[in-house]
């Protein structure tokens, strides 16, 4: 059983993590050349700068491009990513620290922290390399101790209800006096909501696939709203925040966004605190006077050079300018007040909890998102002010990313929700049980599998498949709604990534682009299909060779204008599972990869990532891979029996 000193056991994992990740980039630059980095999509070469220019939210930013405009490459930096920029041909200079603003093909754009350096000019060639942010270990290490030390408050009351010394409680609920503000929520989601409301200390969504758990969230903070309660919503990724506050702008509820606007997508960044406040009427009056006073600065400083026009003008200058910085601290110290004011709701990432602009401020109700992808210690973090703590997630889904093997061994793995499920009794967590997106066959699987066959397909989707979407034609490979390509015997053979652990599979690679070929010529659009795989280096074998394929002048594979890649914006989508997740197609392809004679799974063997590639598709599901090597696992041979049973 557990007690307190679990959470100095936890602190040792955190370190053990950190010095995973230190390790990791001390590996990078050590025994990688630049180039190698530039590979791993770890930098970017052979920089130019393009321009310097300032945000609407005053950030410091610097667009970069390759020579003659020449593409970026593919998996490289992303939106959000922290990087250091290194002069090629300059030594003994500091290297500044930013955040990647904005992606296209052919440019890069970076927010600095602190002023430009004066050698950013045009005339040199650059370097990004991604950096380690370090705040997010030092929070969850501060966290820790808080609740290791905190006795006879809300946290302590937390801490001992996930060592079951205490109980949780919960208050009484008039359920006709509830103003739903979705009429639509089915009876398991109406029951979380009821729960969530009536629970005093914790309570728990547990949301399977397309069931509907961000809709019970958005419920749940709507009538938080009404009873007038501080609200942080929180959730361990910034996709994810920004899904959130998504839904909330839509019901017209004023969010404020933490966080830099680099990490937020760009039509949600108005949203955020800097925007807000640079974009308040006010700030104007700020900007005209710190004109003001740079000019005033300037004449001082030729009164000091030249001849003092006398102490009484000097002294006149200099009360003007400190009642200009009187006045500029008052307006934006008023600014702040005002936009604060009007929040309802405030989102971050858990460490965004520690703002400054919040730091002192303890919320009614803390709302965690896909908890059950944020570790034990992360989790804290935002709980250490919050009164009552509701959590949303799957623990049968992708787990929290531990580069530590050493750390996940011992259980940094296993997140705080997946405790709370344990101790807490069904008065305290609800399973939504209806779900929006699958055929049922497509969800049979997985509801047996994982959640105890309680799952149900809505009747709006429980029939639903390929045939019946418009301009695709009625046939066998439209009508079946889950097949099992099997690849066992014709001498598919997994490969090993050159530079990487990643593995892929050349020959089922070339099987995934004849099924986009046949799905194509039968009208699927091509915006509705994704293909998905549990490994990176599957991923970007396939886009590789579409884009080979589609460059030739007569392609055997695929029509001619698809666009065709990594990333939301590309017609035919191809990405990892990881990087699928909470995302759904009318189709989707997945190829497994592995195919060894000794039967080896790698990671293949956590069978919460086949739950998320199996449950992408809303009409239709194909899997490829080889019997033979999935077999070895229970799992994989149940599923194959489980698709030869519904004739797939």
């Amino acid at each position: 059983m557990l007690d307190k000193n679990y959470f100095h056991f936890l602190k040792k994992l955190v370190f053990l993590e950190e010095d995973e990740e230190n390790e990791e980039i001390r590996e990078e630059f050590t025994k990688l050349t630049p180039e190698e980095r530039e590979l791993r999509g770890k930098a970017l070469l052979g920089l130019l700068l393009a321009e310097k220019y300032f945000s609407p939210a005053d950030h410091r930013l610097a667009t970069f491009s390759r020579p003659y405009q020449k593409p970026l490459p593919l998996f490289s930096l992303e939106t959000g990513d922290v990087v250091s920029l290194f002069p090629e041909n300059l030594n003994n200079v500091t290297f500044p620290t930013g955040t990647v603003y904005e992606k296209t093909t052919t440019t890069i754009t970076v927010a600095f922290n602190k002023t430009l350096p004066d050698w950013l000019e045009k005339d040199l060639t650059y370097q990004l390399h991604k950096s380690l942010n370090r705040v997010t270990y030092k929070r969850m290490i501060e966290a820790l101790d808080a609740v290791y030390e905190t006795r006879n408050t809300r946290l302590a009351d937390f801490r001992d209800i996930s060592l079951k010394e205490k109980s949780p409680a919960f208050e009484a609920l008039n359920v006709k006096e509830i103003l739903w503000q979705d009429k639509g929520l089915n009876a398991s989601q109406k029951e979380a909501v009821q729960k969530a409301l009536s629970a005093k200390d914790i309570m728990l969504v547990h949301g399977p696939p397309g069931t509907g758990k961000t809709t019970v969230l958005v419920e749940i903070i709507c009538q938080s709203v009404m009873r007038k309660q501080a609200i942080f919503v929180t959730a361990p990724s910034n996709t994810a925040c920004d899904n959130v506050l998504e839904c909330l702008i839509k019901k017209g509820l004023n969010v404020i966004r933490l966080g830099h606007p680099a990490r937020i997508a760009i039509p949600l960044r108005e949203h955020t605190l800097d925007f807000k406040l640079a974009l308040h009427p006010l700030s104007q009056e700020i900007s005209d006077r710190q004109s003001h006073l740079n000019r005033l600065f300037k004449r001082e400083d030729r009164y000091r050079e030249r001849r003092s026009p006398g102490r009484d003008a000097e002294r006149r200058i200099r009360n003007e300018i400190e009642e200009l910085k009187d006045d500029i601290r008052r307006l934006r110290k008023e600014i702040f007040s005002c936009v604060m004011k009007g929040a309802e709701v405030i989102i971050g990432t858990p460490t965004g909890i520690q703002d400054k602009s919040i730091r002192e401020k303890v919320f009614d109700v803390l709302i965690i998102d896909e908890a059950t992808q944020a570790t034990e210690p992360l989790t804290w973090i935002p709980m250490t002010r919050a009164k009552k703590v509701i959590m949303a997630g799957d623990h049968f889904q992708l787990p929290p990313t531990v580069r530590s093997k050493e750390a996940e061994e011992q259980g940094l793995g296993v997140t705080l929700f997946e405790r709370f499920h344990e101790v807490l009794n069904d008065d305290f967590r609800q399973l939504l049980e209806r779900q929006y997106r699958m055929n049922e066959k497509i969800m049979g699987f997985s509801s047996l599998e994982f959640y105890k066959n309680l799952l149900v397909a809505d009747e709006s989707v429980k029939s639903q498949t390929l045939s019946g979407l418009r301009g695709v034609k009625e046939c066998v490979e439209t009508i079946e709604p889950l097949i099992f390509i099997d690849t066992a015997g014709k001498g598919f053979e997994e490969k090993l990534e050159e530079g990487s652990e990643s593995r892929y599979n050349p020959e089922e690679a070339q099987l995934v682009l004849e099924q986009l070929r046949k799905m194509l010529d039968l009208g699927v659009p091509s915006k509705e299909i994704a293909v998905i795989s549990p490994y990176s280096a599957q991923v970007r074998f396939i886009v590789s060779q579409v884009a080979a394929c589609l460059s030739a002048p007569a392609c055997p594979c695929l029509p001619a204008g698809r666009a065709v890649g990594r990333g939301r914006d590309s017609e035919i989508e191809i990405d990892s599972v990881d990087g699928f997740q909470g995302r759904e197609k009318e189709l989707v392809i997945v190829t497994l990869v592995r195919a060894n004679m000794e039967g080896e799974m790698g990671f293949l063997a956590d069978t919460r990532r086949m739950n998320v590639a199996m449950t992408r598709a809303r009409r239709k599901l194909i899997v490829i891979g080889d019997s033979a090597t999935l077999s070895s696992i229970k799992f994989y041979a149940d599923f194959i029996k489980y698709a030869e049973s519904i004739g797939g």
